[in-house]
């Protein structure tokens, strides 16, 4: 058995203020990559967070859209014995998403996938590493694989794709 830290007394809106917060705290720095923050909602309930980050200064390099959104949602669900999260970067001008699920979607490929939607179509979905830590951990770790994942980007006749040794 694997004890984590406060993880027992966690509830999503617990959670999801602790996420909102750190990125609200870096929007009036003038070095920030995120420009805006706020709580996506559902039925007047916390149900994720979204933050819009200039791309150029989250990856420290140049990117071909200048603008986009990084979408986090967390659940603790009774019926399994992990946590789900969603994860993602979106680009509306490319209409591409990237993002890790660990859900109960596509059992096939595990407790985790990766999942790259381009043009409103799903072009590439493998396993993922399973990750059973801290909720704010997976976060932490995941926006940092973000930018690894991001520059191991690939365009293969116009549609993108990861290579599978990118696929944390």
């Amino acid at each position: 058995m694997i004890f984590l830290a406060n993880r027992a007394n966690l509830d999503k809106r617990t959670l999801l203020s602790r996420i909102h917060n750190r990125f609200q705290t870096q929007v009036p720095q003038e070095d920030s990559p995120v420009e805006r923050v706020w709580y996506r909602t559902s039925t007047g309930n916390k149900a994720g967070v979204r933050a819009t980050v200039t791309t150029e200064e989250f990856l420290r390099k140049s990117h071909p859209v200048a603008e986009a959104e990084l979408q986090l949602s967390f659940d603790f669900p009774q019926t399994h014995s992990y946590d789900f999260y969603v994860i993602q970067w979106v680009e509306s001008d490319r209409d591409l998403m990237v993002g890790w699920h660990q859900d109960e979607t596509h059992t096939d490929l595990g407790e985790c996938h990766f999942q790259i939607d381009y043009q409103g179509e799903t072009v590439q979905r493998e396993e993922a590493e399973f990750l059973d830590e801290h909720p704010l951990n997976v976060f932490d770790r995941r926006i940092a694989d973000l930018v690894d994942v991001l520059d191991a980007l690939t365009w293969e006749d116009g549609v993108p794709h990861l290579p599978n040794e990118a696929i944390r």
